[in-house]
């Protein structure tokens, strides 16, 4: 009875062991091919990566070219055209030369923008230490005049002891675009705030910053789209002072800070806050 219990055993462990060697050669093979999947998966990461970098530094060169070939007719235009206006008599013609003035100058700006969003995408940014208040209190001093005139009271809560790793003129620009397109949405005054919070992320130390207007507000879909180029809210879709590529350098610049960007809105008529978040060190 020992002897047939103990074949029997054995006969299951060896059945077990055939068992065993079956599903570990499986798994093998599983694993050779998942080997074989990620090897080519990485190829295809690389030959994509490879792929956009070639049409990106292609949309540089092609923009800068177009840059390039609409400014230089545009620069007798843009200067010729008042003369031109001064020298007519009749209403209707001077008119007509003023929508002309304001079309030429309005593709001189597109131009200009398109030229410096195509420049950030290929050009380093040289960061430093510098003062957050500093920056913000130099953006009221140049703005104070306009802040008067639209009826905006500005609320300053941002910290003497704030430091951003940027650079400066860069940064100021990002706000200088926020800003005149909070001043936009706020046509019968409001109150424009501007915030700042040091926090530890997992990835260093940042600044998180927060300009927030009490302007006409976004919705969802403008706030997924904002920073689009050549994208416009509804509100401004046909206005000559927008080109759509505003918020789109803003974009590219807290980029090239290895930085965020992003609006958020309660709805139309409610406001927006433009959040910023970049390293302070």
């Amino acid at each position: 009875m020992v002897d047939e219990y103990t074949k029997k055993l054995e006969e299951e462990l060896r059945k077990k062991n055939v068992q065993l060697e079956e599903l570990k050669k499986k798994l093998l093979e599983t694993e050779t091919k998942l080997n074989e999947l990620n090897r080519n998966l990485e190829q295809r990461v690389i030959e994509r990566t490879v792929e956009v970098n070639r049409l990106l530094l292609h949309k540089t060169k092609f923009i800068d070219n177009l840059s390039h070939d609409l400014g230089t007719p545009l620069t007798p235009l843009i200067a010729l055209l008042p003369l031109i206006r001064d020298e007519v008599g009749d209403p209707k013609t001077k008119e007509l030369l003023d929508k002309c003035i304001r079309n030429a100058e309005y593709i001189k700006h597109v131009v200009k923008n398109a030229q410096e969003l195509a420049e950030l995408g290929s050009t380093d940014l040289y960061l430093r230490r510098e003062n957050l208040l500093d920056i913000v209190n130099n953006l009221q001093e140049r703005y104070d005049v306009v802040f008067k005139s639209c009826g905006i009271k500005v609320e300053n809560h941002i910290d003497r002891d704030i430091y951003v790793k940027t650079e400066k003129s860069r940064l100021s620009e990002v706000f200088d675009h926020v800003t005149s397109n909070a001043v936009n949405s706020m046509l019968n005054g409001g109150t424009l705030t501007f915030m700042a919070e040091k926090k530890e992320k997992k990835t260093g130390s940042f600044v998180d910053i927060s300009i927030r207007d009490t302007g006409i507000g976004l919705s969802k879909e403008q706030t997924d789209h904002i920073f689009d180029e050549f994208y416009k809210t509804d509100e401004s879709r046909h206005k000559l002072d927008s080109t759509g590529l505003g918020l789109s350098i803003c974009k590219r610049i807290i980029e090239k800070h290895e930085g965020k960007i992003w609006a958020e809105s309660p709805g139309p008529g409610r406001g927006t806050t433009i959040h910023l978040s970049i390293p302070s060190d």
